[in-house]
């Protein structure tokens, strides 16, 4: 049994025993203190038995909360009994319940290109109050979406890819920053060990085909698109899904397809794919975060 209070509290040993005898002083104390109470009020075996129990009643409700109080005190367990009396008296209407608190979630795009889908992303959230695009990292120095972010006024990051691979400054670059998730955009580097410690199960990356035909290593981009049209596949898609330590490898979250015609080529089906892209992938994220608009 004490093993189990102790868990249930999070208490060691020694706290225990010193809550217990808060427990036992006070009961004694205020039964005690209700008796005095009782005489001094002049109750006697002529009053009326139900006033003598109200009276008590409204000791141990009251008073006993106060009495513990101070008894806490002189065991040096105050603290506990206080958050111990805060849920009693919340519990009955004498103080408010505090809404809680509703985080942001702050967001860094990485992008390597033109940065479309991050421009569709940050287009859909600009009007959000619990979602902030906050940074654009990129690879690139002459990246398109760097262009963009800076149109938005949006924080750039450019990084270089031994710093990248090899140390932990950016990740904790990203914690200063406050950014809570990571979204991968048309992002070509393979995302680092370190990162995606830092930031499990919160990077989402969308593949311009459906998961788990033509992903990997080396996939990307039209190389893509050349390769399902080499197969004769007859429809295609995108997947968005967490990142792990492997190629395209994480758990789906979402998929869409679309249909191959006879007469596309790759860069109809690019089209096709950027579409689906750009008409899902803001909403997904929504969706992933539990902000869905």
């Amino acid at each position: 049994m004490f093993n189990k209070l102790q868990q249930k509290w999070k208490v060691g040993g020694i706290q225990l025993f010193l809550i217990l005898c808060t427990f036992a002083v006070t009961g004694s104390l205020t039964a005690f203190i209700s008796e005095r109470i009782t005489n001094w009020v002049g109750f006697d075996e002529n009053t009326l038995f139900a006033w003598k129990i109200l009276l008590r009643l409204s000791i141990l409700i009251f008073g006993y909360q106060f009495i513990i109080l101070a008894v806490s005190f002189v065991f040096g367990q105050f603290r506990f009994f206080w958050n111990y009396e805060k849920k009693i008296l919340t519990k009955m209407g004498f103080i408010k319940r505090k809404a809680p608190k509703i985080e942001a979630f702050k967001l860094a795009i990485f992008a390597s290109g033109k940065g479309s889908n991050a421009e569709k992303i940050i287009q859909y959230f600009d009007n959000e109050q619990l979602v902030k695009v906050s940074m654009v990292v990129c690879n690139n120095p002459e990246a398109g979406v760097l262009d963009i972010a800076k149109h938005h006024n949006i924080k750039t990051l450019v990084i270089d890819k031994k710093t990248f691979t090899q140390t932990e400054e950016y990740v904790q670059l990203l914690k200063n920053e406050g950014i809570t998730h990571i979204i991968l955009a048309g992002f070509l580097w393979k995302v680092p060990e370190t990162m995606i410690n830092g930031y499990r199960n919160k990077i989402l990356n969308i593949h311009p085909a459906l998961l788990p035909n033509f992903g990997g290593k080396g996939m990307y981009g039209d190389k893509v698109h050349e390769a399902v049209i080499a197969s004769g596949q007859k429809e295609t898609g995108i997947t968005i899904h967490l990142v792990d330590e492997h190629y395209d490898h994480g758990t789906t979250v979402f998929q869409a397809s679309v249909a191959i015609e006879e007469s596309d080529t790759e860069s109809s089906i690019a089209q096709k794919v950027h579409a689906l892209e750009h008409l899902h992938y803001p909403r997904v994220i929504a969706e992933w975060l539990g902000t869905e608009q």
